[in-house]
């Protein structure tokens, strides 16, 4: 069953603001489930093994591919369109990747309507035309790790999409923090989830050490809304 984009936004509206130690969403079953079984296949084929680039995030065990074109976007005086993304993952992918297109597609075509959505639960102030919507797979190994931080202030809202094919290294997700850098919670690296929060000088997160538990690679979606300050 493919997602529509009225059920990815009705999966995001019923899902309760949690409010400690920062606003932030979690949202378990985010695609339908045949779908997303399919795309988290995709994400483990060899087919993008040249595609992903170390760092420069964390440490050098973890791997990136950009789908947009943030620098590009940067050095046109934040002018780069829709299309040139298009063309910019679609060189990324092959015929076998046609879910995570599928995906990518949905979420860029309705990017307007996905960016008011997250202001309504997220924020008051509405953003309009005025950003930039990022979208980059990685792939974390062991030892991969990134120290507690904020996101930068440029960031409207951070999403992060776990995409693993099981739940069985769901002790290495998101650890979130309170204003004092203590650990407030950990969330599980689970199948299918999505969290998403608006970056303040109090969103404290980080990734504690892949440890040799690790099976395999740690795969998902980063997603960022970043102010056009061009």
């Amino acid at each position: 069953m493919k997602p529509t984009i009225q059920k990815l936004f009705e999966r995001i509206k019923d899902s309760d603001v949690q409010k400690e130690p920062f606003d932030h969403l979690i949202v378990d079953n985010f695609l339908p489930d045949e779908f997303y079984k399919e795309l988290a296949k995709e994400l483990e084929s060899d087919d993008f093994a040249n595609n992903y680039e170390r760092g420069p995030y964390g440490n050098i065990e973890r791997f990136g591919a950009d789908l947009t074109d943030y620098k590009g976007w940067k050095n046109s005086g934040c002018k780069i369109t829709t299309t040139t993304h298009k063309r910019n993952y679609q060189s990324l992918l092959s015929t076998n990747n046609k879910n995570v297109q599928l995906f990518v597609d949905l979420l860029l075509e309705n990017e307007k309507s996905f960016c008011s959505l997250l202001c309504s639960k997220l924020r008051t102030e509405k953003f309009q035309d005025n950003y930039f919507f990022h979208i980059n797979m990685t792939k974390d190994r062991t030892n991969y790790t990134i120290e507690p931080h904020t996101d930068n202030t440029e960031n409207i809202f951070t999403l992060l999409f776990y995409a693993p094919e099981t739940d069985c290294n769901k002790d290495f997700g998101l650890t979130v923090y309170d204003k004092n850098k203590e650990v407030n919670k950990r969330i599980p690296f689970e199948p299918n989830k999505l969290v998403v929060f608006a970056p303040t000088d109090e969103s404290w997160h980080g990734v504690d050490p892949l440890t040799n538990n690790l099976v395999g690679t740690r795969n998902s979606f980063q997603m960022f809304f970043y102010r056009n300050s061009c």
